[in-house]
């Protein structure tokens, strides 16, 4: 075979090769240059002007920006990585400059001056003690090379600089990226594994012929470990539900454990792009998606090697800003993120939703015990909010109240002062390494890279510098050992300052504009809810918290609504399209819907049909209230008729409708029984036809009995699964009958002795303790607040054991607790039903 084949040399660059800059004319004469300047004079330029524009000019320390500026320019072309700093400019240049909202940085990038000065990141790096070594190191970057004498960069050790854009504008960023370079850009690919929950599921449905709804249920006894799905061997240990039905199915946990982690299919990575220096399909493969755009066939770690790879992330937090920004008639860059209205809020605050890196559970209770005073703070709340930190918070906060030093040295306690005696930062390990123990810069940035890629053949080596270096410039062998000590553990635990600080400024700007204009960003929020994973928790999250700022979510209406979330006086409307069931593809139909104005309750049915609106998304907008709030269940039921009959029924019962006071069921039933003739002076519906009718009908009849058997249940139910929330009850409200409820959000502000609750299960897992003891940890929630909580056996009872002998407990199941302090000591489940769907019936 290998006959057939010629071989090649130079099948590819020999590293990474970077675009050259193509600068408008105008933009040369605004800078005072020539189009004979090279990259270099570029650069200085506009490094120049950024200056200025800063007002870094009119600064008593404007000489550490001089010569930092001088340096960092001699360490871009030294190491040629000039035109990629102007790459970067260009692109997140063009986007400021057409309105786009861009972030403050990310990454490690933040720690340079010059792309402070060109506005590709918004964060004083001299202001703020940032390293330009962790962004750019001599020692780390490398070229190479090739036979005919041509330089190349080694692609995995040039700088990395990461943006975020709006969510809404990331894609038009992108076209300016393919339109400056076209031929020579394209997405990355990625390869999507073999999940847990995806392997366990498979694995059911094949060797046991689970199900898919049953098969979704066992791989949803998966837990989560701050937010991450855990493995398939970590789940059984965590949770006894999942590993006692292992034990039952050993054939699918065996095959799901082999396929675990397995290269499932190709993907396209969500933030990245690659700019080639040449015609692209010159260097890489190529594929198409299915909607035609171009990915290579590399993922990005060799696309890396071989070109710029530009990570650009859509962040929705961006576009909730900015939308609320143009809805109050400011700039989102000039929220001052120091500004102390921020830090008043957060001394006492307990409504996290829509804040950017303090939203999450985590990062909310962090955030609360913290109480962070300044911007820094905040930044140490975004780094400490992570698993392997938050050993590190009760410290912290310790420490910011009685301020004491270690006292080994007094070099290290400055660097330590400003995280609270916490080396929490990978720059923090460089300043000491430098300042303290009288290494490089660049051997700092070695050390930092060494420790945080554990890579255990080099750590011996730094530790006996460390030491010897110590003894150099006397310092103590307590203080020598401490520092060793911080950062060998350090690499499980510290954070990025440079990314840290952005993060922090970004959350500050949400807190503010959060605080200050609460009805434009919760309409915000609602309004991009519809990109989120789960955009009905969206709405449960923000509806919790609207009455604390006097604000109602006005329920969806056809006549009020528009298609998104609206402001409505001082509250928000519904929007329509995001009831669930209604979806992009019905937007337009829905669009027309509204404008025909249906006069009565057969319009509805009829212009429904006319616009496209299938039975689905017309049931949805009945009992989501958007067509009038009266015997919903009753009009969906007999939309569900209105959809059996023929074009020729509904047209002759249609004029029969202001007979019958538009009662579609009574009116087929009279007209059965009188055998009432209509066009052609036919029988409507014959009894033939009529049996035929109420074969297909009586599922639809039987799930409106048994709903209907619900009362203020039902109708809680269905608003809840259709919109995130009820506007009709509280879930209290259904079951409250001897008063002695209590609501989640009452529970979490005053746990009383005793108390009862009635809570929608949202999670639960159940494991053994270390001392033997089966508990369950459960997620509940009402309309009020979520809370997390536990029941348990003991030594004396076995209250969780007998119950779940007793009954099974799933997801979204209703169910009254009681208990006593924070720990459950029974739980009552609601054995009433709410169907949605008549397969549910089955059985």
């Amino acid at each position: 075979m290998f006959d057939d084949f010629k071989i090649y040399d130079d099948c590819e660059p020999a590293g990474l090769e970077l675009p050259t800059i193509q600068l408008e004319p105008d933009l040369l004469s605004d800078l005072e240059l020539t189009k004979e300047c090279g990259s270099k004079e570029v650069l200085s330029a506009l490094s120049e002007k950024g200056f200025k524009d800063r007002g870094i000019s009119d600064l008593p320390n404007k000489e550490e920006y001089r010569d930092r500026l001088e340096y960092e320019l001699n360490t871009f072309e030294e190491l040629g990585f000039t035109d990629y700093i102007l790459l970067n400019w260009e692109v997140i240049g063009r986007a400021r400059e057409s309105g786009y909202p861009v972030g403050d940085g990310r990454g490690s990038g933040a720690g340079s001056l010059v792309l402070f000065l060109l506005g590709v990141t918004n964060q004083d790096p001299i202001e703020h003690n940032l390293f330009f070594e962790r962004f750019v190191s001599k020692n780390r970057a490398k070229k190479i090379t090739d036979k005919h004498g041509k330089e190349f960069l080694v692609g995995s050790l040039a700088p990395d600089v990461d943006s975020d854009i709006s969510h809404d504008t990331r894609g038009k960023v992108v076209e300016f990226i393919e339109k400056k370079h076209k031929g020579r850009t394209s997405k990355i690919l990625t390869f999507n594994t073999f999940s847990s929950k995806l392997c366990i599921k498979e694995a059911a449905k094949y060797f046991y012929s689970i199900e898919e709804e049953e098969a979704t249920k066992i791989s949803d006894m998966i837990p989560k470990e701050h937010g991450i799905v855990m493995s398939l061997k970590r789940a059984r240990e965590e949770s006894e539900p999942f590993d006692n039905w292992c034990s039952d199915h050993p054939k699918a946990i065996q095959a799901a454990l082999k396929i675990e982690g397995l290269n499932k299919n190709t993907g396209v990575h969500p933030s990245g792009i690659a700019i080639c220096s040449q015609a692209i399909d010159n260097v890489v493969p190529l594929q198409r998606t299915k909607d035609g755009d171009l990915v290579s066939g590399y993922d990005m770690n060799d696309v890396a090697d071989l070109m710029v790879k530009f990570d650009i992330l859509g962040l929705r937090t961006l576009s909730i800003a900015d939308r609320t920004c143009k809805k109050i008639g400011i700039s989102f860059d000039d929220i001052d993120p120091n500004d102390p209205f921020i830090y008043q809020v957060l001394q006492d605050f307990n409504h996290p939703c829509g804040l950017f890196q303090i939203s999450a559970d985590t990062n909310f209770e962090v955030a609360r015990k913290v109480k962070p005073m300044n911007l820094q703070e905040l930044s140490d709340v975004v780094a400490l909010a992570r698993p392997a930190a938050l050993q590190f918070v009760g410290d912290y906060v310790q420490q910011k109240h009685i301020p004491e030093k270690l006292g080994y040295n007094e070099q290290l306690d400055e660097i330590l002062a400003s995280s609270k005696n916490v080396m929490l930062y990978q720059e923090q390990t460089m300043k000491a390494c430098h300042e303290v123990f009288g290494m490089s810069l660049d051997d700092a940035e070695t050390l930092r890279r060494d420790i945080g890629k554990k890579k255990v053949e080099e750590i011996p080596k730094w530790q006996n510098r460390i030491f010897e270096a110590a003894e150099k410039n006397g310092i103590s062998e307590e203080a020598a050992q401490y520092f060793w000590d911080v950062v060998e553990a350090g690499a499980s635990y510290q954070f990025n300052l440079s990314h840290s600080i952005c993060y922090g400024a970004l959350a500050a700007k949400t807190v503010w504009l959060k605080y200050k204009y609460p009805q434009e960003f919760f309409t915000s929020i609602l309004e991009i809810s519809e990109f989120e994973q789960d955009p009905l928790e969206v709405v449960s999250e923000v509806n919790r918290e609207l009455p604390s700022f006097n604000i109602k979510l006005l329920p969806p209406n056809l006549e009020q609504s528009s298609i998104n979330f609206t402001i409505e006086d001082g509250n928000i409307r519904y929007g329509l399209k995001s009831i669930k069931g209604v979806s992009d593809n019905t937007k337009k139909a829905l669009e027309e819907f509204v404008t025909l104005q249906p006069r009565n309750k057969y319009d509805v049915f009829a212009y429904a049909k006319q616009c496209g609106i299938n039975i689905g998304v017309l049931s949805s907008l009945i009992y989501a209230g958007a067509l009038g709030n009266d015997n919903r269940a009753k009009k969906a039921l007999e939309a569900q008729a209105y959809n059996k009959l023929t074009e020729a029924q509904q047209r002759n019962l249609y004029k029969l409708g202001e007979k019958y006071k538009y009662d579609l069921l009574f009116s087929i039933k009279d007209a059965v029984e009188r055998e009432t003739k209509g066009d052609n002076n036919r029988v409507i519906m014959s009894q033939k036809n009529f049996d035929n009718f109420k074969k297909k009908f009586e599922p639809y009849k039987e799930l409106y009995i048994l709903n209907r058997e619900q009362g203020r249940l039902s109708l809680w139910w269905f608003e809840k699964e259709l919109l995130g929330y009820s506007f009709s009850f509280d879930l209290i409200d259904c079951f409250n009958q001897s008063g002695d409820l209590i609501t989640v959000e009452e529970f979490k502000k005053e746990t009383p002795d005793s108390w009862r609750m009635v809570c929608q299960v949202d999670d639960f897992f159940i494991k053994i303790s270390q001392n033997g003891n089966r508990y369950m940890r459960m997620s509940l929630s009402d309309d009020s607040a979520k809370v997390d909580m536990i029941f348990c056996d003991s030594a004396r009872e076995e209250k969780l054991t007998n119950f779940l002998n007793e009954h099974k407990i799933d997801k979204k199941d209703i169910v009254v607790i009681q208990g006593s302090g924070k720990w459950i000591s029974r739980i009552n489940p609601i054995d009433a039903k709410v169907y949605t769907k008549t397969r549910q019936l089955k059985g």
